[in-house]
C-alpha cells in the first residue's frame, strides 16, 4: 500500500535531508522550517532502518507538544505509527520507536548515560550548554549497525549560542563546508536557513517577515537574518571582549587585592581581584570546583591564595545560615579553617546592576599614544574563561528584567562572586608616599655661618 506524506521540502531541508554528515545543525532564523524539518528527517531514518532508537529532546513537555509533536502528528501519516500519550512514544510499523523527552539541563541529561541511540534529534540546541549535550553524544552508538546520527535546529541566543557557534557556526565557514570533530573525528555540518528560504511560510503568512522586520535592531538581526554575533536576551550586552579581557600580567605587590566567593555542593566559584591606583579593577583569577565539602573549598581556597595578602574575603548572607544538624555555618567552618568572610548583599537587581556599572564602556584617551580608545572600569584576565563565558551568554531573568537568569547553575556561579565583588565598593589602592630624610637646617647654618 503506498502511503503518502505531504510533505515538500524547501532546498535548504533538502539539505539537510541528504547530508550524510554524524552531526548536523540546521538553522539560524526564525521561521526556517526547523522543526518539520527535524521530525520529517527522524521519520525518514525511523523508516529506513527498522527497530532503530530514536530520541527527540526540547527542554520542556509542554515545548514538546506545542512545537515537535505537534508537527508529528499532523505531518505523519496514522497509518505509519502508534502513538503512546502516556510515555510520549511513537513506534513505527516497522518497530522504531522514537522517544520525545525533555532535558533543562546538564542533571536532566545525566539521567540518559548507559542507553544507546541511534538517533538524537535536539530542537532548539542553543538552549543548552556544550556539556549537556555531550552527554547526550556520548549514548549515541548503534549495536544493530546503524549509522549513529545527530541533528540539532537553532536560533542564535540561549546559554548555548558560544558553544554551538564554536563547534558549529564558525568552524564550517558559516556553513560553507563540512569539518571534522578534533576530538572524535565526526564530520560536522551547518546548514543556515532563514525564512526567506520557508516558501510554505511566505506563502501561508507573507506577513510574518514583516513582523520580523519591525522588531529592535538586535532580535532583527538574530531572528530575521540568523545573525550569530548579536543574539537576543543577553543579559549584560555591555561586555565586549576587545575592552574588557586582556593578557594576564604578573598583578603588583602593593595593589589591593580581594576574593569574592559563592560556595555550593555543585560548584565552588571563587573570583581573586585587585584594584589599582586609578581604581581599575582586575579579575585575574578564577576557581571553580564542583562537589567540595566546606573544610575542602576552604583548603583549596587558601592553596589557591598562597601569601597573598587579602583586604576581604567577600560571600554572600546566606553563608552565614547555621545548619540544624551542626549549629555550625558555612561562614564559621571557614573561619575555623583560618578565612574569615565579609558578608556582602544578596540582592540580584542590585548587584547585577553594579555588574553592569563595572562593564560600562566608555570613551578614554590612550596615556602613551594620545589616541581615542573605548574602556572600562573592570578588566579580566584572558585564564579566567568561566566569568568570561558567563557574562557572554547569561541571559536576563524572564520575570524580572533588572537580574540576570540563575538558571542553569553551570554557569550564574561565577558571576554570582563577580555580583558579590562588584557591590563591595572598593577604593582604588592608596599611593604610598616616599618618605624623605629629615634635615637639621640648624645645623646646616651653623656649619655654614662657621665658615663665615
Amino acid at each position: 500500500m503506498e502511503i503518502k506524506v505531504k510533505y515538500k521540502p524547501n532546498d535548504k531541508q533538502c539539505i539537510f535531508h541528504s547530508s550524510d554528515a554524524d552531526e548536523v545543525v540546521y538553522g539560524g532564523a526564525k521561521g526556517g522550517g526547523k522543526s518539520c524539518a527535524l521530525v520529517m528527517e527522524c521519520l525518514a531514518y525511523g523508516l529506513e532502518y527498522p527497530g532503530a532508537n530514536m530520541y527527540i529532546f526540547r527542554e520542556t513537555y509542554d515545548d514538546l507538544e506545542a512545537n515537535i509533536i505537534k508537527e508529528w502528528k499532523e505531518k505523519v501519516p496514522r497509518e505509519l505509527y502508534k502513538y503512546n500519550e502516556s510515555k510520549h512514544q511513537a513506534t513505527l510499523t516497522n518497530g522504531t520507536s522514537v522517544k520525545f523527552r525533555y532535558i533543562r539541563n546538564y542533571a536532566d541529561a545525566e539521567g540518559y548515560q548507559g542507553r544507546s541511540m541511534d538517533w538524537i534529534g535536539v530542537d532548539e540546541l542553543t538552549k543548552h550548554e556544550r556539556r549537556t549535550i555531550q552527554i547526550l553524544l556520548s549514548c549515541l552508538r548503534s549495536p544493530k549497525g546503524f549509522p549513529p546520527r545527530f541533528r540539532g535546529t537553532c536560533n542564535p541566543g540561549g546559554i548555548g549560542h558560544e558553544d554551538v557557534k564554536e563547534d558549529y557556526i564558525e568552524p564550517t565557514d558559516y556553513g560553507k563546508k563540512i569539518v571534522l570533530c578534533p576530538v572524535t573525528g565526526n564530520k560536522r555540518q551547518f546548514i543556515p536557513a532563514t525564512v526567506f528560504d520557508n516558501f510554505v511560510l511566505m506563502e501561508n503568512d507573507p506577513n510574518y517577515v514583516k513582523r520580523l522586520q519591525n522588531l529592535p535592531e538586535r532580535e532583527k538581526q538574530a531572528f530575521l537574518y540568523g545573525n550569530w554575533d548579536i543574539f537576543e536576551g543577553r543579559h549584560f550586552r555591555e561586555f565586549d571582549r576587545n575592552v574588557h579581557v586582556i593578557p594576564a600580567f604578573a598583578v603588583p605587590d602593593h595593589w589591593d587585592r580581594y576574593v569574592s566567593m559563592d560556595y555550593g555542593l555543585d560548584m565552588f566559584a571563587v573570583g581573586w581581584y585587585s584594584i589599582d591606583t586609578r581604581g581599575k579593577h582586575f579579575l585575574y583569577r578564577v576557581l571553580d570546583i564542583p562537589d567540595l565539602i566546606i573544610s575542602k573549598a576552604a583548603e583549596a581556597l587558601k592553596e589557591a591564595t598562597g601569601n597573598e595578602r587579602i583586604r576581604y574575603y567577600y560571600a554572600p548572607p546566606d553563608l552565614w545560615n547555621r545548619r540544624q544538624e551542626t549549629g555550625n555555618s558555612v561562614a564559621d567552618i571557614f573561619y575555623n579553617n583560618g578565612i574569615s568572610l565579609t558578608k556582602t548583599s544578596n540582592d540580584r537587581s542590585a548587584g547585577a546592576l553594579a555588574i553592569k556599572e563595572i562593564l560600562n564602556v566608555y570613551d578614554s584617551v590612550d596615556p602613551e599614544t594620545g589616541e581615542a580608545t573605548k574602556d572600562s572600569l573592570l578588566k579580566i584576565f584572558d585564564t579566567c574563561k568561566s566569568v568570561i563565558k558567563s557574562i557572554r551568554t547569561v541571559l536576563t531573568d524572564e520575570k524580572c528584567s533588572d537580574k540576570y537568569a540563575n538558571m542553569p547553575h553551570e554557569i550564574t556561579h561565577a558571576l554570582d562572586q563577580l555580583r558579590g565583588y562588584a557591590v563591595g565598593r572598593q577604593k582604588p589602592t592608596k599611593v604610598k608616599k616616599v618618605t624623605r630624610p629629615k634635615v637639621n637646617t640648624h645645623k646646616r647654618m651653623r656649619t655654614w655661618n662657621g665658615y663665615n
